[in-house]
């Protein structure tokens, strides 16, 4: 894949490239794919049939790649023609998947931020999809280099700290 010069991603999109390749091994050569970048024509189209601005961010993302899937299921990303609101506020945008258990990444119709949204609740937000390429970044970096015991403490953890932020905020 070639990544465009003056894209502001340019940084991200190498580093994931390169753990999709170092994740081969493990994986398969066909755990990861990037489909041809989407046109500047079907990202206007989409926001003029949708009265919403895509993020300038998201567009830079689409400039490389329409759909295309991040080592297996880490993360999954979608171009104009599959976005949907589906399971998610009216707000909300659904540009693709993070860590394979039906987290969902949307962007703001308003704000243009980007929102990670998992059963029914935020999960983080994001001013720009450098972040959240930042964080399949992490995730796939920390993924390696934890036990399988210490990952599911670690997932222990977050879902009672997830209960407790729950309760507080009734």
């Amino acid at each position: 894949m070639r990544v465009p010069e003056n894209n502001s991603l340019k940084a991200e999109i190498e580093e994931i490239l390169k753990l999709c390749k170092e994740s081969e091994e493990e994986y398969g050569d066909k755990a990861s794919y990037f489909n041809e970048p989407v046109s500047e024509q079907e990202m206007t189209e989409w926001e003029e049939a949708n009265g919403v601005k895509i993020p300038e961010s998201y567009k830079e993302w689409l400039r490389f790649t329409g759909k295309c899937e991040i080592v297996s299921n880490t993360a999954t990303f979608w171009g104009p023609k599959e976005f949907n609101s589906d399971y998610v506020p009216e707000d909300l945008v659904v540009i693709g998947e993070m860590i394979g258990d039906g987290e969902m990444v949307c962007f703001s119709k308003e704000s243009g931020e980007f929102v990670r949204f998992f059963e029914g609740h935020e999960n983080g937000t994001y001013k720009v999809f450098n972040d959240v390429l930042k964080v399949i970044i992490r995730t796939k970096k920390v993924d390696g280099g934890l036990s399988d015991d210490a990952k599911i403490l670690f997932m222990k953890l977050v879902l009672e700290n997830r209960k407790k932020k729950d309760g507080e905020n009734e």
